[in-house]
C-alpha cells in the first residue's frame, strides 16, 4: 500500500509539473507578444514626437512678407 501511495503522489506531482510548464510557456508567449507590441508603440511614439517637433518648428519659423496674407483677408 505505501508503494502505491508513493506512485500516486509521484504521478500527481508529474501532472502538476507538466501543467505548470504549459502555464509558464503560455505566459512567456504573452510576455513576448507584449514586448513586440511595446516596441512598435515606442517607435510610433518616437515618430509622432518627431512630427510634432517639426510642426512646432514650422509654426515658429517667421514667414516672409510675400507669404503673409494681407490684413483684409
Amino acid at each position: 500500500m505505501p508503494e502505491e501511495r508513493l506512485v500516486e503522489r509521484i504521478t500527481t506531482l508529474e501532472e502538476k509539473h507538466a501543467h505548470l510548464e504549459r502555464v509558464v510557456a503560455d505566459l512567456n508567449e504573452v510576455i513576448l507578444d507584449q514586448q513586440r507590441r511595446l516596441e512598435r508603440m515606442e517607435a510610433y511614439m518616437s515618430r509622432t514626437v518627431e512630427r510634432i517637433d517639426h510642426l512646432h518648428a514650422a509654426l515658429d519659423t517667421p514667414r516672409s512678407a510675400s507669404e503673409e496674407r494681407p490684413p483684409h483677408y
